[in-house]
């Protein structure tokens, strides 16, 4: 065996036992990735008790309940002043969708079935429209699929 050939067996069974040592270590710890997306499980007749709109809860503070479906948010104008909190509810019960705000770190996958809840803190300097799109492809209307995020300040 040449000298380099070995060198590189050394340096691949290295990487390998970091690779595989990392893995060990971070499931000994029992990690979580940083979220504060929740899911909560609702029948699919559930879909009646789920009224999607804004809700105010006083001092910046929203309630965005919102439903998924081919092909379309409703409501897909969602406004909202000053806002210093949004949970944002997402609910489907045909398919699977995604839930993203371009331009921020809001992304969710909903899942037919389940509630699916984020917290969002937008920036104070966080102002206009922006443009909100299904990210999991959903059926041939997936294109067509997206709503619009108004903030005023």
């Amino acid at each position: 065996m040449d000298r380099w050939e070995a060198l590189w067996i050394v340096i691949v069974a290295a990487t390998l036992g970091i690779f595989i040592g990392t893995l060990v270590a971070i499931a000994g710890v029992g990690y979580i990735p940083p979220s504060e997306v929740e899911a909560e499980y609702r029948p699919t007749d559930a879909v009646e008790e789920f009224k999607p709109g804004v809700r105010s809860l006083g001092d910046g503070v929203y309630e965005v309940n919102i439903l998924a479906y081919r092909f379309s948010f409703q409501p897909n104008k969602i406004v909202l002043e000053n806002p210093k909190e949004v949970r944002f509810r997402i609910y489907s019960n045909d398919v699977l969708h995604g839930f993203n705000i371009i331009g921020t770190n809001v992304n969710i996958m909903v899942i037919p079935g389940y509630v699916s809840e984020i917290v969002w803190r937008p920036p104070p300097d966080f102002e206009g429209s922006y443009l909100v799109i299904c990210n999991e492809y959903c059926g041939i209307g997936h294109s067509g699929m997206f709503a619009e995020l108004v903030i005023k300040r």
